[in-house]
C-alpha cells in the first residue's frame, strides 16, 4: 500500500530550506550586531481578514529565551525587534485562543524577516484529541502513548495500529516500543481500508509503514506532534505561514537530551 520513504534524516533532525543556509554559514566577522527583527501580518483562515489583538510569541530553540511582540493593530500587523540571531519556534495568542505553529523561523543578524500568517482553528474533534495527547506529554518526559500494534506484515513492513487515545497524524514523530522493539520514526503515511488518511482518532484501526520489524502488543508513543514541539499545551488551532522572506525553516527540533538510535540514521 505504501512506498518506502528514502533519505529521511536522523532523530529530531532540522530540515532547512536552502535559503536559510546563509544564516547558518555566515562568514565570521562579517556582522557586528548579532540581532535581527521580525515583522508581519496575521490573518484569519481566509488569508485576507486581519486579526486584531493577537500576540506573537517567539522561542529561541537554542537558548530557550521567549519574546512576545505587542498586540497586532487594526491591520493585523506586528513588529518584534532586537531578536538574537537564531532559529525560533513560535505560537500566537488571540482573544479566541492559542495557535501553535508547525514551522520554524530563522532570524538573521542585521536583517528584518517578513512573514504573513493565517490562523486555522482545529475542528472540535481534532482539538480535544490533540489537547489530550499534549497534556500528557508535559508530564511524561515528552512521550505520550497513543496506541498499540495489533498486526505486522514483515514483507510489506506495514503495521496495523489501534489508536487507544488522542490522535495520530501525518508528520508526528513516534516511538514504537515493546519487549524486543524500540525505535523512532516519522509518520509519513496512514491508511484506512486501502485509502490514505491524514489522521487516526481514538477507537480507529489503521495502517502505518514502519521502519523496523514490530510485534503485536508493541506500544506507539507520540514524541513530537507534527514535527515541532508545541508552544501551547491547549491549542485551538494552527498558525500557518502563507508568505515570507525565504527564511522559514521546516522540520523537527530536539526536545529531549536522550540520544536514541534512529532507524533512519546512516
Amino acid at each position: 500500500m505504501f512506498e518506502k520513504k528514502q533519505g529521511v534524516g536522523s532523530f529530531c533532525r532540522a530540515v532547512l530550506v536552502l535559503s536559510a543556509l546563509v544564516f547558518l554559514t555566515a562568514t565570521p566577522g562579517a556582522q557586528t550586531i548579532e540581532r535581527g527583527h521580525l515583522i508581519g501580518t496575521i490573518f484569519d483562515r481566509d488569508g485576507k481578514t486581519p486579526i486584531v489583538g493577537a500576540v506573537v510569541r517567539m522561542k529561541n530553540i537554542t537558548t530557550g529565551a521567549v519574546f512576545a511582540a505587542p498586540s497586532t493593530d487594526g491591520r493585523g500587523f506586528f513588529r518584534l525587534e532586537n531578536l538574537s540571531k537564531g532559529i525560533y519556534q513560535f505560537g500566537i495568542t488571540t482573544p479566541q485562543g492559542d495557535f501553535n505553529s508547525n514551522e520554524l523561523i530563522g532570524i538573521l543578524a542585521n536583517e528584518t524577516t517578513k512573514i504573513s500568517l493565517a490562523l486555522n482553528p482545529y475542528e472540535a474533534a481534532v482539538q480535544s484529541a490533540v489537547q489530550e495527547v499534549l497534556r500528557e506529554q508535559a508530564d511524561k518526559e515528552g512521550e505520550s502513548r497513543v496506541g498499540r500494534i495489533v498486526r505486522f506484515n514483515p514483507a510489506s513492513k506495514e503495521a496495523e495500529v489501534f489508536i487507544e487515545r488522542g490522535v495520530l497524524q501525518i508528520d508526528d514523530r513516534v516511538r514504537v516500543k515493546g519487549i524486543q522493539t524500540n525505535f523512532y520514526q516519522d509518520v509519513d503515511k496512514l491508511g484506512v481500508g486501502g485509502e490514505a488518511v491524514k489522521r487516526l482518532f481514538a477507537g480507529q484501526n489503521g495502517l502505518i509503514k514502519v521502519a523496523r520489524d514490530a510485534e503485536p502488543g508493541d506500544g506507539v508513543y507520540i514524541v513530537c506532534k507534527k514535527g515541532v514541539p508545541p508552544f501551547f499545551l491547549t491549542p485551538c488551532g494552527i498558525a500557518s505561514v502563507i508568505a515570507g522572506s525565504g527564511l522559514i525553516l521546516a522540520g523537527v527540533v530536539e526536545i529531549t537530551e536522550k540520544t536514541p538510535v534512529s532507524p533512519f540514521k546512516k
